[in-house]
């Protein structure tokens, strides 16, 4: 079956968007192309199909982020048995195949989205006000970028490994045509022109974006605030928001070893006053409501995924003794990765795990609350300027915030190295790590004796596409 580049198949979903449960998103019915794209509302839920599309275990609700990924990077010193084979990288099981499979499948279904969206922007978009074209034009772009990106980083050599080598398919029409793979370099560039374009789209109408004042959190909304556009500018860090777009950026620079384009742009999200990390200040005047979680979440994600059921859908399916996937990170696996000076002096440390009642295992609690899982972090930036610049003291700035201020690195310390190991504790459940070591070219990694190597870091691509002739 011809699954990829020869469908020309629709799925919207549309959702309950009532006041102040808008976000709360859950699958209620499909309609026709036809019909969704004459009214502005049906580019509203259109988009947001596509982030519920992405919200979905196979993919940044589970295998993306906190399960395969972080699998892969080693991150967990036990897993449910059928899901050993990924520790060892046999890609060729038959559960990991599947895995593998439909992350390149989802990715493309939800990428098909976003085109048939730009495309009816093209054809349609007199439908939409002056403020909301730009708006969902800019996020459909951000999220082809995305969704290509990881694509990218999956399915082909890294551009440390293999920038003119064979990259992906970059798919930038609704076609039944195949798309020619274009080498790691050029894909790179074709993720840059989208994001690029996004952030001009997004600059002068994005609320959060540079050219607004201020931007309100979410529990300053009011009651008028959710009426007006079904509260579809609210919201801003659960969807792409310029800051999101040029986060990306920076990630993207880092990845083509371009360091200057990757620390202004990790800069300008740092200097935008729009993010902070959390610090006891902010968390002692944090509504009493949230917990640690939550409050990082409120200050330090950039841009994340609204995922209604987190805790049942997501967080119990990994987290939680006869879970479906049972992740575990052991005492010995935890000291591993924080030292025993960061046992105690770490912040992700002490309040990210904990031991539910009647259990007798400790677990990643990232996802016990709220309704979040990120994209993108404002930490991260600190990681991308610092190896960017070579500037420890963006590390450290990080540092001092997860409760090393007063613990400096020595004065010899290896900068990569140290970047390494503060990968390990803030991406835990995230699914960054892998690729760092992968971006990295990494052929020894923690906690494992496997050698990396390409066939290591290279996901195969579905036997069908190769076999239809889908992949050129």
């Amino acid at each position: 079956m011809k699954k990829i580049f020869r469908y020309a198949a629709l799925l919207v979903l549309l959702f309950c968007m009532g006041c102040s449960d808008w976000l709360d998103v859950r699958p209620k019915s499909q309609v026709k192309e036809d019909d969704l794209f004459t009214s502005e509302s049906g580019f509203r839920d259109a988009l947001i199909g596509i982030y519920a599309l992405m919200g979905r275990t196979d993919t940044y609700g589970g295998n993306s982020t906190m399960g395969f990924l972080d699998i892969l990077s080693q991150t967990y010193s036990s897993v449910v048995y059928d899901y050993n084979k990924a520790l060892v990288y046999d890609y060729q099981d038959e559960t990991i195949k599947k895995v593998v499979d439909t992350l390149w499948s989802s990715n493309y279904y939800a990428i098909a989205n976003c085109n048939y969206l730009l495309q009816n922007i093209s054809k349609h978009g007199g439908v939409l006000s002056e403020k909301v074209r730009p708006l969902v034009e800019g996020e459909a772009l951000a999220l082809r970028a995305f969704l290509h990106f990881d694509l990218l980083r999956g399915f082909a050599p890294s551009y440390k490994m293999g920038a003119n080598d064979p990259g992906i398919p970059y798919v930038k029409e609704a076609t039944n045509q195949v798309v020619t793979r274009s080498t790691v370099a050029a894909t790179l560039d074709l993720i840059l022109g989208d994001l690029k374009k996004a952030q001009e789209l997004l600059r002068p109408v994005d609320p959060i974006g540079p050219s607004f004042g201020e931007y309100e959190e979410e529990d300053e909304y009011s009651a008028d605030d959710y009426v007006t556009d079904d509260g579809f500018w609210l919201y801003r860090k659960s969807r792409f928001n310029y800051y999101g777009v040029t986060s990306l950026m920076a990630r993207v620079y880092l990845y083509k070893e371009d360091m200057t384009n990757a620390l202004a742009c990790a800069e300008e999200v740092i200097h935008s006053g729009r993010f902070a990390c959390v610090t006891d200040k902010i968390l002692q005047d944090e509504p009493s409501k949230y917990t640690f979680v939550e409050s990082v979440g409120r200050h330090e994600y950039i841009t994340s995924l609204y995922v209604y059921d987190l805790k049942k859908g997501r967080s119990d399916l990994y987290f939680k003794d006869l879970a479906t996937y049972a992740c575990v990170v052991g005492e010995e696996r935890k000291l591993g990765i924080f030292g025993g000076t960061g046992l105690d002096l770490d912040v992700r440390s002490k309040r990210l795990f904990d031991i539910p009642s009647g259990s007798k295992t400790e677990y990643v609690i990232k996802y016990i609350t709220g309704n979040r899982i990120p994209l993108l972090k404002l930490s991260e930036m600190y990681l991308i300027a610092a190896e960017a610049s070579g500037d420890i003291r963006f590390l450290e700035t990080l540092r001092g915030f997860r409760g090393y201020a007063g613990n400096p690195l020595p004065a010899d310390a290896n900068l990569l190295e140290e970047l390494r190991k503060e990968y390990q504790k803030e991406f835990i459940a995230e699914g960054q790590l892998f690729y760092f070591y992968k971006r990295q070219n990494m052929t020894t990694i923690p906690f494992t004796a496997q050698t990396m190597n390409r066939a290591t870091y290279v996901f195969p691509m579905p036997d069908n596409e190769l076999e239809f002739g889908n992949i050129q």
